[in-house]
């Protein structure tokens, strides 16, 4: 069956001259955003455009275009939920959270930073209970819970296991959506994952356990890239026990979610050295300077020396560790409490931030904050978009068509 035979056509064009062909097109080619309020223009087009055919071709088609955002909403009268919003802080969906509650009166509710066409969310304080929303049709699941049955006998009667970490991801081979779960017994960290869908809540499955000690604390220290997850790994942590450096800095551990497997990587060399090199710096002050970031489909290794340079660091080759230094930015980017979110193609980049004084009164973990972008080629600024909480916004994948 060819392509044309699979692709949806409209019943008749809106002038009645042009080919319905042409017209597919035509409509193609438009914007999604024009495109929605051409589907007011009579009830053929308006199927034609929600077609799930049509919807991947437009997608496909457009696939440079600006990205939409997921945040979630909160209000005195607890009622909470996510809403879609474009670059600009245009609400185009508001999804009411009405199935899921907290134990807590005035827990809220968290978006987990992923870049998916599912939105996976939790609460800030109750934070083991997560659930993923297709934001296209509405429908939620709800992981488990429970452990997996490995991970139960080895708990059985002995000792609590403490939850710390959960990272989505999709498996492009296989199309799978799965999730990685990172809990502590005593001093040591164990991981379950689970396949799930959208009829499917799957079940947890032990794995091995990470490598060492990863930080699983901070949000910015574990990121998901092309159905991998990485976490940088605590050397400060080890250091500050043994007085040892055992574990490289800028060392980061890689849990591949297509084969279940760890693995270590080294980080760049001069992230390596740098307490070496910078006799006025301490490994705690490095430990605090490293994040994790998706840009442009890449691994990057943030190192925010605060009032000096922000340096990004990409991973340009996974099998040889090869890293690059594709970005310095200047004194006045380097911010406290300032994490890259998003790059665009004309090489914009989004950093979620909070006011300082807010950060250091929530320990970085809360506060009003904003999404403010940057363009490194004319070191200019623009409206920064506010967020109630700056760790709790992810890229939505989904095309706006869909919605």
């Amino acid at each position: 069956m060819s392509s044309s035979e699979l692709r949806p056509l409209p019943a008749a064009s809106f002038s009645g001259d042009l080919p319905a062909d042409a017209l597919y097109e035509v409509l193609l080619r438009i914007p999604a955003k024009e495109l929605c309020r051409l589907r007011a223009v009579c009830p053929a087009w308006r199927a034609l455009t929600s077609n799930p055919f049509f919807v991947a071709a437009h997608k496909s088609r457009h696939h440079k275009a600006p990205p939409l955002l997921a945040v979630a909403y909160g209000d005195d009268g607890n009622h909470n939920g996510v809403e879609i919003l474009d670059l600009s802080g245009n609400v185009v969906k508001r999804i009411p959270n009405t199935k899921y509650k907290s134990d807590l009166m005035f827990d809220s509710i968290r978006v987990v930073r992923t870049r998916l066409d599912l939105i996976c969310l939790s609460w800030v304080v109750c934070s083991r209970a997560f659930w993923v929303l297709n934001p296209a049709t509405g429908a939620t699941i709800a992981l488990p819970l429970g452990f997996s049955e490995e991970l139960e006998h080895e708990l059985e009667g002995k000792r609590l296991c403490h939850f710390e970490s959960c990272a989505f991801g999709h498996v492009s081979s296989t199309r799978e959506y799965k999730a990685l779960r990172v809990s502590s017994i005593d001093d040591r960290q164990v991981s379950e994952v689970i396949t799930f869908d959208d009829t499917n809540h799957g079940c947890w499955r032990r794995k091995q356990d990470p490598p060492s000690h990863i930080c699983t604390g901070r949000q910015m220290r574990c990121v998901v890239v092309d159905g991998v997850v990485y976490f940088l790994m605590d050397f400060h942590y080890t250091y500050f026990e043994t007085g040892v450096i055992t574990i490289e800095p800028g060392s980061i551990a890689s849990f591949n979610l297509e084969a279940e497997e760890w693995g270590v990587l080294p980080g760049p060399g001069q992230v390596k050295r740098f307490v070496q090199e910078n006799k006025k710096y301490s490994y705690s002050q490095l430990e605090l300077q490293l994040s994790l970031a998706e840009l442009n489909g890449c691994l990057v290794l943030v190192h925010n020396i605060h009032k000096v340079s922000m340096d990004l660091w990409f991973l340009t080759d996974f099998e040889k560790g090869i890293w690059v230094k594709k970005y310095s930015l200047p004194s006045h980017v380097a911010r406290l409490f300032w994490y890259p979110f998003l790059m665009l193609d004309d090489g914009r980049i989004f950093f979620s931030g909070m006011d300082c004084l807010e950060g250091i009164l929530s320990g970085g973990e809360q506060g009003e904050g904003f999404l403010q972008s940057y363009d490194p080629r004319n070191d200019t600024y623009a409206d920064a978009l506010e967020l109630r909480d700056p760790r709790s916004i992810c890229i939505y994948t989904g095309s706006v068509l869909s919605l």
